[in-house]
């Protein structure tokens, strides 16, 4: 009966052996399927967000783009302006000077 008792714990302890190895290899395997998800959504998020880094740096070159345009378009508007001013004044001056040389002679 000793015999018997022993040979029935030593089954017990064979078979809690076999579910404790079992229950590892499943947690390790469950463990390694998470990392596996895990690198795949990091790799996902990391794409996701070049991406829209990508489209964010279009937008603001598109956008710097226009507004350089602008400036150019406007400081040549003033270039002309002001040329335009000076132009008049200089026939002004010119008118001026033919006047005073002419009203002195």
């Amino acid at each position: 009966m000793l015999e018997e008792a022993i040979n029935t714990l030593k089954e017990a302890e064979a078979e809690a052996k076999l579910v404790l190895d079992e229950a590892k290899r499943r947690t390790e395997a469950q463990v390694e399927d998470a990392k596996r998800e895990g690198a795949a959504k990091v790799a996902e998020a990391k794409e996701k967000a070049e991406a829209e880094v990508s489209d964010l740096m279009r937008t603001v070159e598109r956008k710097a783009g226009e507004s350089a345009s602008d400036l150019v378009s406007n400081m040549e508007n003033k270039k002309a302006a002001i040329g335009a001013k000076a132009e008049s004044a200089m026939h002004k001056a010119t008118a001026l000077i033919v006047e005073r040389i002419v009203t002195h002679a």
